[in-house]
């Protein structure tokens, strides 16, 4: 494969797989594709595989939602991405007419071959060949992996999905009727199990399961299958079994000999148990939903099993998390497989009230439970011990040793020689337990959880209130028992709505109480962990309960249990191995949110003077780390109480993208600490977190949530009476308020902040506000003013040696030059600007300095500098991520594209720019993108995209009172009507943007 993913040997063609996730095999080898709007285009052609498919179904395909404007677009370059990455991609992916069309052989697409299959086997029927039927049938079915593209193609993907699915279940219909014919029942019952619990409303599929059962002499079994159908088709639709089946449970009863078992001339006679086979196992949930990687593993596992030695399978998770439900399943999914028969125990290792079995008590139980006589059982450990094995010797049995303690109690029980199939269940990892495979099971996946919402409330139901139903979800966090609690809660109050339900587990304290019916819950299941801990793992646990957030990282719980970092590592992956913490990446671990409801409630319980210390220590790590990170970001910025730049430290993390990491993984604890501090009366904490949230927020633009926190630094530093904090704390709320376009607002918070300086004669503060003041004023259109304050600025932090600040003021003095028409001056500024940055290694600023000076050369014609200045800005803007500056940068490469007539590139460009705008919560810069997106689309001649992106930056504009912008809009507006022949509205959109121009002395020759 060469670097790019493409086959070096020209003559190799690739071979394509759609059933079930996407694959694209070249001379064996899988070629990766690189998104998700990759693979719906290519899966939306094969499955039309010969035929024409229109441009605007591959659009319907490749988005879910309504598809963005440039969606045409962005199809055809998927196409030209796809087959630049295909060998022979021209060849197998041609243009035809409005659409496209995918030229493969049959050999080279599963589809294709499935469908060739199906269509052989039914000739065959036809021909009354039975056998070369079933050959192909077998081998059609083979080919299925699952729903195309595993259920996540979308609308469209999905329906043809469906349809493939509908063909594969009437195959597997006429497969199982022709093997029945022959005489096959007993091998294909677990197959056919399989299908309906996959499909349980298919009324033939289980017909077929019913006469299987039937036929292979498991009369009772059959007539029970016809009773699950009835149940689940009357609670699912509300109707009875349809008239193929009741005939078929009819004709059991009566015994018809119609249906008897075909004969079999080879068969050879099946010989009779001198002794029943005990069959043991717990009822199957009906209504079992999901595990399906969970159920393949076990079901794959056990059949890879080696003869003569036993197989053990030890699943683990926290309490509730269905790992009984699980076994169960997959023990009557494997039954059939061990012809010995199969055991079930509990072993009481986390049962409310009871003790756990001790090996000797589990032994009687299972020795008496498979038809051994009590008298002989012995009494003596070391005797019963050998009944035990030498019952299970040589036999094939299938035991289920379900809520274990820990490996000594289950290790005499698994038995020494025989080809049995052992599954135990438990909280904590079984570690001791030497040969065992282990299986975590974790959460319940989201489209799980609603199966079982629908299955015992109505699919009605749920879809009246699908928002409300999926926060009910959310809050159940994917734990099968809150789940089944909350569905049944709502499923005996039928006039409650899903809404009440979801507002009353809303309330984190009793979140726990509601998930409790009948003495059984979530908080019980928990509790006997708990109980069960040590006590001084019992007191880490309830420190860690003070951490903010979900996740958590070994310094934070060493700052919780005032300890280092290895140690509290052990502590974590210690409550790993009992299953009340989840390992993440290395170092990282998850509180699942109603173990962290339950621990908090036991914190508060049993609160003691270290959990206040825990609490404090853990801000103050926050703390300082997250000012060590932002100092490692931004260099030369000013730290709480007036240190200049130059006594800072360098490199707190040693490299930017470390503290950029450091922070984005920490953003939402961050967040919670300052609430967490703020209500706790830790009001220092809560004054000089803020700030760090404030500057990260200036990257990654999350400005209304750190806006929040800043309002509290604010509140929290006025209880302080520090007026040095409050004012920082100002400031910083005024720039997130900028960056989400309220202007007014930001300007209030500054003036307050400009006002505290000079009361605390701070002339460092003092020139900071200003400076930002002249940003804010700059948006508005308030040039002479903005121009005045940032000239003040440069020089006084000059003169106070603030490099940094000298650097920004000059920064925006450029721009607000460029916008004056002062080019010349405008690329000196930013000329300063760009080398102070570039002096103190300061990053994310020089991004705008660079866009700035991009702006400047391109007003005095220099088109290549300004491009190259734009792409220095967006390869800087690239490498932090940086999310709130990325569509302004894109969108000013546009520009200068559009000036050097590059409109295919500019237009990639502006797409882009506007594709991220979307995304963004950031709204400051949002009219800028679609000027721009406007001016790419004038210049190919799109007037009416033009026009629509022009007055959608006006509406912007004006709602925001970006007085320049607003201008640009109506400007761009007058040519787009000049265009298109309307001399009256072009009249009228110059005259209004000459007036605002004029109002802010721009000159004609900035317009």
């Amino acid at each position: 494969m060469t670097a790019e993913g493409v086959q070096d040997d020209a003559g190799t063609r690739p071979e394509f797989a759609v059933l079930g996730s996407l694959e694209v095999r070249v001379g064996g080898e899988l070629l990766p594709l690189n998104s998700a709007l990759q693979q719906r285009v290519l899966v939306t052609l094969l499955l039309e595989a010969g035929r024409v498919v229109p441009l605007s179904r591959l659009i319907a395909a490749a988005w879910q939602e309504e598809p963005p404007d440039s969606a045409e677009h962005q199809v055809r370059k998927t196409v030209a991405k796809l087959r630049g990455r295909i060998p022979h991609g021209h060849d197998i992916i041609v243009t035809d007419g409005s659409g496209y069309r995918a030229v493969v052989d049959t050999g080279e697409l599963d589809l294709l071959c499935f469908q060739r299959l199906l269509s052989q086997a039914r000739e065959s029927l036809e021909a009354r060949e039975q056998e070369r039927a079933v050959a192909r049938f077998r081998e059609a079915l083979a080919l299925w992996r699952g729903p195309v593209l595993a259920g996540s193609g979308g609308r469209v993907v999905d329906a043809a999905s469906t349809a493939l699915e509908e063909q594969r279940l009437t195959a597997a219909e006429q497969l199982y009727g022709l093997l029945l014919d022959a005489g096959e029942a007993a091998g294909i019952t677990g197959e056919l199990r399989a299908l309906v619990d996959e499909h349980p409303l298919r009324e033939t599929l289980r017909s077929r399961l019913v006469l299987a059962l039937y036929h292979s002499g498991q009369q009772a079994a059959a007539l029970d299958e016809f009773t699950r159908a009835r149940e689940q088709l009357a609670d699912e639709l509300g109707i009875d079994p349809g008239a193929e089946l009741t005939a078929l449970h009819e004709r059991i009863l009566r015994q018809d000999p119609s249906i008897s078992r075909p004969d079999r001339a080879a068969a050879p006679a099946v010989p009779h148990q001198e002794t029943e086979a005990p069959h043991a196992l717990p009822f199957d949930v009906p209504d079992f939903s999901g595990r399906s990687h969970e159920l393949q593993w076990i079901c794959e596992t056990a059949r890879r099993a080696q003869e003569g030695s036993p197989t053990v399978l030890a699943l683990d998770g926290m309490g509730g998390g269905g790992k009984t439900t699980l076994a169960v399943r997959a023990a009557h999914q494997l039954a059939e497989q061990y012809p010995d028969g199969n055991l079930f125990i509990d072993l009481h290792g986390f049962t409310p009230g009871q003790t756990p079995l001790s090996p000797f008590q589990a032994q009687g139980d299972l020795l008496a439970a498979a038809g051994i006589p009590s008298e002989e059982i012995s009494t003596v450990p070391a005797g019963r011990a050998a009944r035990w094995q030498s019952y299970m010797r040589g036999r094939q049995m299938l035991l289920v040793l379900d809520n274990a303690a820990s490996s000594e109690q289950v290790r005499e029980l698994i038995p020494a020689f025989c080809d049995s199939l052992v599954l135990i269940t438990s909280r904590p990892r079984l570690t001791g337990l030497d040969g065992a495979e282990w299986l975590s099971v974790g959460a319940l996946p989201e489209l799980d959880s609603h199966q079982i919402l629908r299955n015992t409330l109505g699919a009605e139901r749920v879809e009246r209130e699908p928002d409300s139903a999926r926060e009910l979800l959310r809050l159940c966090g994917g734990l099968p028992l809150a789940v089944r609690i909350a569905a049944a809660r709502l499923a005996n109050r039928p006039r409650w709505s899903v809404q009440r339900l979801v507002e009353r587990l809303r309330d984190h304290n009793r979140r726990l109480d509601e998930l409790t019916s009948e003495g059984r819950g979530v908080a019980s299941a928990l509790l006997l962990s708990y109980q069960s801990m040590p006590r001084e793992q019992r007191t880490a646990f309830r420190l860690l309960g003070h951490h903010p957030g979900r996740y958590l990282d070994a310094d934070e719980a060493a700052a919780l249990l005032d300890t280092d970092a290895l140690t509290a590592e052990d502590v974590l992956e210690e409550l790993v191995d009992i299953r009340l913490l989840e390992a993440r990446e290395p170092g990282v671990y998850a509180l699942h949110d109603l173990v962290r409801s339950f621990v908090q409630r036991v914190a508060q319980g049993e609160r003691a003077p270290e959990d206040g210390q825990a609490t404090e220590r853990l801000l103050d790590h926050y703390l300082r780390t997250a000012e060590l990170a932002c100092d490692t970001l931004f260099p030369g910025r000013r730290r709480v109480g007036g240190t200049d730049e130059e006594d800072m430290p360098g490199n707190g993390f040693g490299h930017k993208d470390r503290a950029l990491q450091w922070l984005d993984q920490h953003r939402e604890s961050l967040l919670a600490a300052v609430d967490a501090a703020y209500d706790e009366g830790l009001l220092w904490h809560a004054a000089r977190l803020p700030r760090e949230l404030g500057f990260h927020s200036s990257i990654r633009g999350y400005d209304a949530s750190a806006n929040v926190a800043l309002e509290k630094g604010v509140k929290a530093s006025t209880r302080l009476g520090d007026p040095s904090l409050a004012r920082l704390n100002l400031m910083n709320l005024a720039m997130g308020k900028w960056r989400l376009g309220q202007l007014s607002g930001a300007v209030a918070r500054l003036e307050e902040a400009v006002d505290l300086s000079r009361q605390m004669e701070d002339e460092h503060s003092e020139a900071e506000c200003r400076a930002r003041l002249g940003q804010a004023y700059n948006s508005m259109g308030e040039l002479e003013r903005a121009l005045q304050l940032s000239q003040e600025a440069s020089k006084r932090a000059r003169e106070l040696g603030f490099t940094r600040l000298d650097g920004s003021s000059l920064s925006m003095l450029s721009l607000i030059q460029v916008r004056l028409g002062r080019f010349e001056e405008a690329v000196e500024s930013a000329e300063r600007a760009v080398a102070i940055f570039d002096s103190i290694k300061e990053v994310q600023l020089s991004v705008s300095a660079l866009s700035y000076l991009s702006q400047a050369v391109e007003g005095l014609g220099r088109f290549e500098e300004a491009l190259a200045r734009t792409d220095a800005a967006l390869e800087r803007c690239r490498r932090m991520n940086m999310l709130s500056e990325l569509p302004l940068v894109l969108a000013r490469r546009a520009d200068v594209l559009v000036r050097m007539g590059e409109l295919e590139e500019a237009a990639d460009s502006s797409d882009h720019a506007l594709a991220k705008a979307t995304s963004s919560t950031g709204d400051i810069h949002r009219a800028a993108v679609h000027l721009s997106v406007g001016r790419v689309r004038y210049a190919q001649s799109d007037l009416d995209t033009a026009k629509d992106q022009q007055l959608l930056a006006h509406e912007i504009a004006c709602r925001m009172e970006l007085r320049y912008d607003e201008a640009c809009a109506l400007w761009g507006l007058a040519r787009t009507a000049e265009a298109q022949g309307d001399a009256r509205l072009a009249r009228e959109h110059r005259a209004a943007a000459d007036n605002l121009f004029s109002l802010m002395k721009v000159p004609e020759t900035a317009r």
